[in-house]
């Protein structure tokens, strides 16, 4: 089940006035909205509100029949239609901007006309002065809640608290980075707050609940996407806010709206964590599964399979090598056909890569750390291309193969990250070469190279351990690899192994699947 688009189901209905039934007997939103603007000039009357000349009010008015505006319909027939009168007097025919119908007693505004919007303050070690105080920037926002793991502080005159303090019941825009992101503030511990925000102010008790789900609903549609300012950086100004229009229902209603959406969030929560917690449990399912293949116990013993030790002497004879048993313990018992034997044993190559030389455009591709992705399978998406003038200094061997094990070798959070190579090859590429922080494991033609990648995956974690080196710069070496444990079976149970270990696991990705 999608609860995102499940969640954003019900913002629809909610915005659109189709979540809660209309009460003929709701005080409607117009007379509210009056209200306001009395409240407001009675503010700038006492010198408590400066008069802005861009404020404005939307008011509906009925209309003569026109047919180059109002579409095709019976002559003589009356229309509402939407206009914006500002402070100056002037007024605007806005009809084509409101984006959908609203039941009656709602109206439509911006938000500058329901509340009082003021960016932070402006971080400067130069010119601020005075004691230092928590704030909050936009990394701290989330949509509905808050972030504390890096709360910063910013110096404060006595003069300039009042200005910047967040207090409970704000609601809070990030202005930049993921533009309108918002929360509202449900503490009552105090903290001011910084200018990549907008600190929203409601008059006359409006839910400020009901705005944060309809900022929720436009940012998931891209509509404030659409109007924030910048190329690469996008930033919601004062500018870009005054640019949406809201739909505005009668105060009881916004708090039985509000309410709804509560109650069925909090099951979608339950949902979400459920799915989570699902999820966890195939994942364990999933390595509980390997763990049983590489016990040999996950598809039975056939006592006519050629033993694993036949196998092993016949690679060791095929490389001209001297066939050796493992005379250390055994990790532990495996059936009677399986061998204990090295990883670099039954492989033609445990090798990491060579740093490239790059360049923006070449045959030749760098399979690197962020290609051996950590959900998903290996892909050349994020792969840099090669100077093919370096190309000397590679050989034939180094090429990447077709179901080459990968291993990542360095880098906080991703050494240790198995993968294997099986995504698809751009058609003007004509080779793969791994870079220095990427292990290549390739293996012999006579061992099944799924079961062997379901064993090292199986020991990733233990790989993710086995770095040297100081914090920011472990590395795990190819020795290392080389150096472990195998349990090999009989060819043939090494396929049977495989192909179970694909059907269950085809069965959970389907489960998996139906939770998105």
């Amino acid at each position: 089940m999608n609860t995102k688009a499940l969640r954003q189901k019900v913002l629809d209905l909610a915005i659109h006035g189709k979540l809660v039934p209309q009460n003929p007997n709701d005080e409607s939103a117009t007379v509210l909205l009056e209200k306001i603007r009395a409240e407001k000039a009675e503010k700038i009357k006492k010198g408590e509100l400066k008069a802005d000349k861009k404020d404005s009010f939307i008011f509906t008015k009925e209309c003569e029949f026109d047919e180059d505006k109002l579409g095709k319909c019976s002559s003589g027939t009356r229309h509402k239609r939407h206009y914006e009168q500002f402070a100056d007097g002037t007024v605007k025919d806005i009809e084509d901007e409101i984006p959908f119908e609203v039941p009656e007693g709602w109206a439509w505004c911006r938000l500058t006309n329901v509340a009082i919007t003021e960016l932070g303050k402006t971080l400067d070690a130069k010119k601020n002065k005075g004691e230092s105080y928590d704030y909050l920037c936009a990394l701290n926002v989330k949509w509905y809640t808050f972030d504390f793991t890096t709360l910063k502080q910013i110096r404060l005159e006595e003069k300039e608290k009042e200005r910047y303090l967040v207090r409970k019941g704000d609601l809070l825009i990030c202005e930049g980075g993921d533009v309108g992101r918002s929360a509202i503030w449900e503490s009552d511990n105090p903290i001011y707050y910084q200018n990549a925000l907008h600190r929203v102010r409601f008059y006359q008790n409006i839910n400020q609940y009901f705005f944060l789900h309809v900022l929720n609903y436009y940012k998931n549609i891209g509509l404030i996407d659409d109007v924030s300012g910048g190329v690469t950086i996008k930033h919601f100004t004062q500018n870009s806010m005054q640019k949406l229009l809201f739909p505005l229902p009668p105060l009881a209603e916004q708090e039985r709206i509000v309410s709804v959406i509560k109650n069925i969030f909090s099951q979608i929560d339950t949902l979400d964590q459920n799915k989570s917690d699902l999820q966890t449990a195939i994942n364990k399912t999933k390595s509980k599964i390997l763990d049983l293949a590489i016990h040999g116990k996950l598809v039975p013993q056939d006592p006519n399979d050629e033993p694993a030790e036949e196998l092993l002497k016949r690679i060791a004879t095929s490389d001209n090598r001297p066939y050796k048993k493992i005379e250390e313990e055994e990790p532990y018992e495996l059936p009677s056909n399986w061998s204990w034997c090295y990883l670099c044993d039954i492989c033609s190559k445990i090798k990491r890569g060579k740093s490239p030389k790059y360049t923006d455009k070449s045959t030749i591709m760098a399979f690197a750390q962020k290609c051996n992705q950590k959900d998903g399978p290996t892909s050349l998406e994020k792969a840099l291309y090669i100077d093919e003038s370096s190309l000397k200094k590679y050989q034939e061997d180094e090429k990447m193969q077709f179901n080459d094990i990968v291993i990542n070798s360095t880098g906080t959070g991703t050494l240790g990250r198995v993968g294997i190579f099986n995504c698809p090859i751009p058609d003007d590429v004509n080779a793969v070469y791994p870079d220095s922080h990427v292990t290549t494991v390739r293996i012999l033609p006579e061992i099944d190279k799924l079961y062997c990648y379901y064993f090292i995956k199986n020991k990733q974690s233990y790989l993710e351990t086995m770095g040297e080196g100081s914090t920011n710069q472990k590395e795990l070496k190819p020795d290392t690899i080389s150096s472990l444990y195998f349990p090999l079976p009989p060819y043939s149970e090494q396929l049977r192994i495989v192909s179970k270990i694909e059907e269950l696991f085809s069965y959970l990705d389907k489960i998996s699947f139906n939770l998105e």
